[in-house]
């Protein structure tokens, strides 16, 4: 198997069950439908990873705005007004939806529905006129602070698929490799997802090959981290949500992660596949077709031919290599 058709079945393992999808696409507008119809919103959008198709598996959380209708401007102005909004999204869907249970968090009213793997984050929300921009609640603001927060979360949706365009469609299936890197490595916990998205934006610009867009992805994302950078849309920093502790932490090992995938590029052009393939499997876990037994001793094989001349072993006088000579 070459590293092409390795990275191939290693896509096709990172996209989500489409039957999970669509379930969650139809549920979506199920819910939009019912605070549409009951006079709380005039639209809802999807959001966040599922929105950009960066989501890997398995589905977990699905993102929405619920753009309020702008006659509860006035009611939901005040420093409360975010919690009252989602208050009021909750007992709207709650007759809709038995047996389902709600979270108020910082800027989202958390739906989780009985029969679904999947949960969903409701983010209300006020349209700004003549703009794509959005104000989103933050429940936790305090005395001075704003209680609906700006976002550009239509725009980063607009600018990632620009990018995958781009890409010829390579992008978001790439982000979803470097994100499983980091998942294997243990690092989701301390490095959201979107800091994985926008390393992996600023390192791939244009369509790349998947394991040279990966090695480019965690270069930058050791390079980056601990610096200042923004999200895909350049306007938002995001650099500062990361502690120093965690980023003093988390460096190291992103450079060593850097280092595995460069080495990996190199035994790929020097022609040893499967030593690449060994180092990428350990990098993406068991999403990725590790090279077989058999794999690995035809290699082993192919190496003392090469070392002999095309000989092999058996019969030949020429004394056998030290174990020093040669790394399996």
């Amino acid at each position: 198997m070459k590293i092409t058709e390795r990275f191939a079945e290693l896509d096709e393992n990172l996209k989500l069950d489409p039957t999970e999808r669509k379930r969650a696409q139809e549920l979506h507008q199920e819910i939009s439908d019912v605070l549409i119809e009951a006079g709380i919103a005039k639209r809802c959008r999807l959001q966040g990873s599922f929105a950009r198709k960066t989501m890997r598996p398995p589905l977990h959380d699905v993102d929405k705005v619920v753009e309020l209708v702008d006659a509860l401007r006035t009611e939901f102005g005040g420093l409360n007004g975010p919690a009252q909004a989602m208050e009021q999204i909750r007992g709207v869907l709650m007759h809709h939806f038995p047996g389902a249970v709600f979270e108020v968090k910082k800027h989202s009213l958390g739906i989780e529905l009985p029969g679904y793997d999947f949960d969903f984050d409701a983010v209300p929300a006020f349209t700004v006129p003549e703009s794509t921009l959005i104000e989103i609640a933050n429940t936790q603001a305090g005395i001075g602070e704003d209680a609906w927060k700006t976002s550009n979360t239509y725009d980063l949706i607009d600018v990632v698929s620009a990018r995958n365009i781009a890409c010829g469609g390579r992008f978001v299936r790439q982000v979803r490799m470097v994100k499983q890197v980091f998942h294997e490595a243990g690092l989701s916990e301390s490095v959201p997802g979107l800091h994985v998205e926008s390393f992996t934006y600023w390192a791939v610009t244009e369509a790349t090959d998947h394991a040279a867009a990966v090695a480019a992805s965690l270069y930058k994302a050791a390079e980056l981290l601990g610096g200042t950078y923004t999200d895909p849309t350049g306007v938002d920093t995001i650099s500062s949500r990361i502690e120093p502790w965690t980023v003093q932490a988390v460096r190291p090992q992103l450079q060593s992660l850097a280092a595995q995938a460069a080495q990996a590029l190199e035994l790929a052009a020097s022609g040893d596949e499967i030593a690449a393939a060994d180092i990428w499997a350990r990098l993406f876990g068991d999403c990725f077709p590790a090279p077989t037994a058999e794999e690995q001793q035809e290699a082993q094989q192919r190496k003392l031919e090469t070392l002999y001349g095309g000989g092999t072993l058996a019969g030949t006088s020429r004394p056998a290599p030290s174990t020093r000579a040669w790394r399996p």
